[in-house]
């Protein structure tokens, strides 16, 4: 590893923003799950924030910079191609919100659910992963309860959709988080019918 990227992740760690600082308390010392967590870790070219090599699981945090970042997806695209999977939160989550992130990350730790990207390959292979890469990036939401059950639908019900089902999917991550989630409540009406059957399933989960 060159000596200037070590000397960085170095610095990264003696400068925890706030939000890092709070969630390093809870990953610390084996506190969640009993995972082995690691902070400012450099993988290949890239400094990660947090990572359980154990479970493969690297943990991101992020400011308002990072929106819909490209950067940031090819980052991503590779850490998931080097076998680990990637959760990013935003700073505001983690100090308002710590309960609903340490759920997340517990369920991506606990010993039975499986790595979201190790799952689901079928006949097409490298491109059903490309899309669940693509899908899991577009349920990134800012409103992180919304953000968790999305996440727990791909997780669980994403592969066993159909075409049709997987552009009805797409329709509804084209609305707005507050439209989206008021859907999904029940506070909100669906355009048709296939929404309709979705948006079930999404109150299921």
């Amino acid at each position: 590893m060159p000596e200037a990227m070590q000397e960085f992740a170095r610095q990264l760690r003696r400068n925890m923003t706030e939000a890092e600082k709070r969630l390093w308390y809870h990953l610390r010392g084996r506190r969640l799950n009993g995972a082995k967590f690691k902070r400012q870790q450099e993988i290949g070219r890239y400094i990660v924030d947090f990572v359980c090599f154990g479970t493969r699981l690297v943990i991101e945090l992020d400011g308002g910079q990072h929106l819909d970042s490209e950067a940031d997806r090819i980052r991503d695209a590779w850490l998931r191609k080097q076998g680990f999977e990637v959760l990013r939160f935003w700073n505001n989550d983690v100090l308002e919100n710590t309960s609903a992130v340490l759920e997340r990350i517990d369920e991506m730790t606990a010993p039975s659910p499986p790595p979201l990207s190790r799952g689901g390959r079928g006949a097409e292979g490298g491109a059903t992963d490309r899309n669940m890469e693509r899908v899991l990036w577009r349920c990134r939401r800012g409103m992180l309860e919304l953000d968790i059950v999305l996440g727990r639908f791909v997780r669980e019900r994403y592969p066993a959709l159909d075409d049709r089902q997987r552009a009805v999917f797409d329709e509804l991550l084209d609305l707005p988080d507050t439209e989206l989630w008021d859907a999904i409540t029940g506070q909100k009406e669906a355009a048709h019918a296939q929404q309709r059957v979705l948006l079930e399933w999404l109150k299921e989960v």
